[in-house]
């Protein structure tokens, strides 16, 4: 695509590319098929090659824009070439073999587990079977050699890959998955079966369009007659069968619903082979089991074409003239493209990029565009485009999790002037188009409360420029949650310290507190508690703050048969405590941290003190930190100690919290709070290394306060 992109436009090339990607599947597969069937028989090899290039589950891939998974045309030749090499040896069919194997992956690298995977198995047992063990050997051979090439190519992307599976895929096994009716549901896009499809399977809107798996009459019947009269096609029809198993995920689904059944009394989901498998190390990788489906489709396109040959042997072709076997071949190849036909009209996306965008490529005022919605991912595709029309930095690109804070992008998409001029985004680009289909309607309404009139605006795009203002927003949130972790996105303008505060509700439920991902701290939720947390903000900026469930709940197959207690969060709010720098770490022994505190000047009949604490080694419940309130004399208020163990606590944690002291019991003078800690049982006081107030009677002496009832 980029080499056609030299010569023509930018649409035009990327149009060309898929194309004449899919023109390469359908030749490969012919190739493979003409290795099997009658060599003077040009048109079962060639409809074996129609079958590949246009099977549901591929037309999917291509309308999602999934160009990579597209590119299938190594996995013919990989095969061709492993069968020659196995049976014959030779240099030159083992480097065609390892090239092929390498270059199926290329184009989407979960092709190794998808495709390869599978299919190296399928094959080495096939050669066991038959005690075939030199075949076995060089079978064995190449595909180390191909996963050492692989391994070499994507070894700068590993860590990260391995990183976002626990990150970010989250549950997608069943929800990725092929629905049992798919193999016998036509597209209700069809227009040959749009009648019968609104009547009688509705399991058919409910499968993803890369997951569709309708064999078709005509071709499920040439299929049938390739098994029945052709002893070969049956390793091809287990290859096939291995590969629609694994589509169909970890449970049955029938109308895009989990089949469930009672077993002694319970009733259960019914679980399928894939489920052993999806959650072992590598095969986590592939939460997407629908996309074995090309790998289904590339057998039974072999299948097809041994149908073909079986009807294009028969008596009824062959006694035919010529030109009505050419007519019967172009009907046939019609009437099955007709029936795998996915849509009425293929979607498309229109390619042509506003003239107001063009002209952004001229203004030498801009630092950089901002997209919205930033977190549809067709939207920040489009946004790539429209950058190879205005050529400006953009704030974020397609897949840049990781890279740039997600608090950032999602406090941006309020629009606030000043935040988007702190960020450079002089200019924002809001995509109407994919947020209308994608249900946030209120963002539009938003950009236009705070950026105002847009300057270009059409039917897909409206143009904002970024107003400059000297007022300053002190801070902002936002929440979100997905059912496992609550997330609150906070933007501070000042350093200092932030007091969250919400309500939580659930029965008996554990959750971690976690900011900027350092964890704080651990509750048990019993029932509707308000919580109030002090959160140190060390930096100006944007911060994250999680309440993750602990333990998480499962995958969820279906709300009904497996329900899992999750925790309510309303009420959130924020208040800003403090602007400025926060203290300087004073150092205990032992590891122990004093990271920043919080004491207010005002306060009327309670005091909250907070503590920021961080530990270096492992804390246990020996270990106690106090808290005393001295007087004017410097002699403890009696009644007054607080005194607390975190119990176990790992090295690297941190934990903050919250005192409340009740001035109201004070008599009225000036107090001084200091704090510390000691060992137990003799209770020692742990050194404090750091030169402050209070040090060489080993506290820290946090400050005073004077009381006034």
């Amino acid at each position: 695509m980029w080499l056609l992109a030299f010569f023509v436009p930018l649409a035009a090339a990327y149009n060309l590319g898929i194309i004449l990607t899919l023109v390469f599947n359908g030749l490969t597969m012919m190739l493979l098929a003409r290795r099997w069937l009658p060599p003077q028989q040009e048109f079962p090899a060639i409809l074996a090659g129609i079958v590949f290039m246009i099977f549901p589950a591929m037309q999917g891939h291509l309308a999602a824009g999934h160009a990579g998974l597209l590119a299938q045309w190594p996995a013919p030749l990989f095969i061709l070439l492993l069968f020659d090499y196995a049976d014959s040896g030779g240099t030159r069919r083992f480097f065609g073999a390892v090239s092929c194997f390498f270059l199926a992956a290329l184009g989407h690298s979960l092709q190794v587990l998808y495709l390869l995977a599978p299919l190296t198995m399928l094959f080495l047992l096939a050669r066991l079977y038959k005690r075939d063990y030199v075949g076995a050997a060089r079978l064995i051979a190449v595909a180390m050699a191909g996963c050492l090439a692989l391994l070499i190519f994507l070894s700068p992307v590993l860590g990260e890959a391995f990183q976002r599976t626990t990150s970010e895929l989250g549950a997608g096994h069943v929800r990725d998955s092929v629905d049992v009716a798919s193999a016998l549901s036509p597209a209700k896009g069809n227009p040959f079966w749009r009648q019968l499809g609104a009547q009688s399977t509705d399991s058919a809107s409910a499968i993803p369009a890369d997951g569709a798996g309708y064999i078709g009459i005509l071709g499920g019947l040439l299929a049938l007659t390739g098994i029945l009269w052709r002893r070969e096609a049956r390793w091809w029809l287990l290859v096939a069968l291995v590969a629609w198993v694994l589509a169909l995920g970890p449970v049955l689904k029938v109308g895009d619903q989990a089949v469930s059944a009672f077993i002694a009394g319970y009733e259960a989901v019914v679980p399928l082979p894939y489920a052993l498998v999806m959650n072992l190390p590598l095969f986590e990788l592939a939460r997407t089991p629908e996309r074995f489906m090309l790998l289904f489709a590339l057998m039974f396109a072999v299948l097809v074409g041994f149908g073909a040959a079986v009807f294009w042997s028969s008596r009824f072709v062959q006694r035919r003239q010529r030109y009505v076997q050419a007519a019967l071949a172009i009907a046939l190849a019609l009437l099955l493209i007709e029936d795998y036909r996915l849509f009425s009209a293929f979607p498309t996306v229109p390619a042509e990029i506003p003239q107001a965008i063009y002209a952004l490529s001229e203004r030498r005022d801009i630092r950089a565009i901002y997209n919205a919605p930033y977190d549809n991912s067709l939207a920040a595709k489009e946004a790539m485009l429209l950058q190879t029309a205005h050529g400006k930095p953009l704030i974020a690109s397609h897949d840049d999790s990781g890279r740039v804070d997600t608090a950032r992008l999602e406090l941006l998409a309020s629009f606030r002037p000043s935040l988007l001029n702190n960020a450079h985004a002089d200019v924002v680009i809001f995509n109407k188009a994919q947020a209308a289909r994608s249900a946030q309607f209120g963002l539009l309404q938003r950009a236009r409360q705070w950026l105002g009139e847009p300057f270009f605006e059409d039917q897909r795009y409206a143009v904002y420029e970024t107003p400059f203002t000297p007022a300053q927003t002190a801070k902002l949130h936002s929440t979100r949650w997905d059912g496992q972790t609550h997330v609150t996105y906070i933007y501070k303008q000042q350093p200092g310290w932030m007091e969250y505060s919400a309500n939580l509700e659930a029965a008996n439920r554990r959750v971690h507190l976690s900011l900027n991902g350092t964890p704080l701290e651990t509750l048990q939720v019993n029932g509707r508690i308000p919580v109030s947390i002090p959160l140190p903000m060390a930096r100006s900026g944007y911060h994250t703050f999680r309440i993750a469930l602990d333990p998480p709940c499962p995958e969820r197959i279906d709300r009904e048969l497996l329900y899992c207690q999750s925790v309510d969060v309303d009420g959130v709010d924020t208040r800003v405590l403090s602007n400025g720098a926060i203290y300087d770490p004073i150092r205990i022994a032992d590891g122990i941290v004093l990271a920043g505190y919080y004491l207010p000047k005002q306060f009327e009949d309670e005091v909250a003190i907070r503590l920021w604490w961080r530990f270096e080694s492992d804390r246990s419940v020996n270990d106690v930190r106090f808290v005393h309130i001295l007087d004017e004399e410097g002699l403890p208020v009696r009644d007054r100690p607080d005194d607390h163990s975190f119990g176990e606590v790992a090295a690297g944690s941190e934990l903050t919290e919250t005192l409340i002291l009740d001035t109201r019991e004070l008599a009225d003078g000036e107090y001084s709070i200091l704090t510390g800690w000691y060992e137990l049982p003799f209770a020692i006081r742990y050194d404090v290394l750091t030169n402050v107030e209070g040090a060489e009677n080993d506290t820290v002496v946090l400050g005073q306060i004077r009381v006034r009832n």
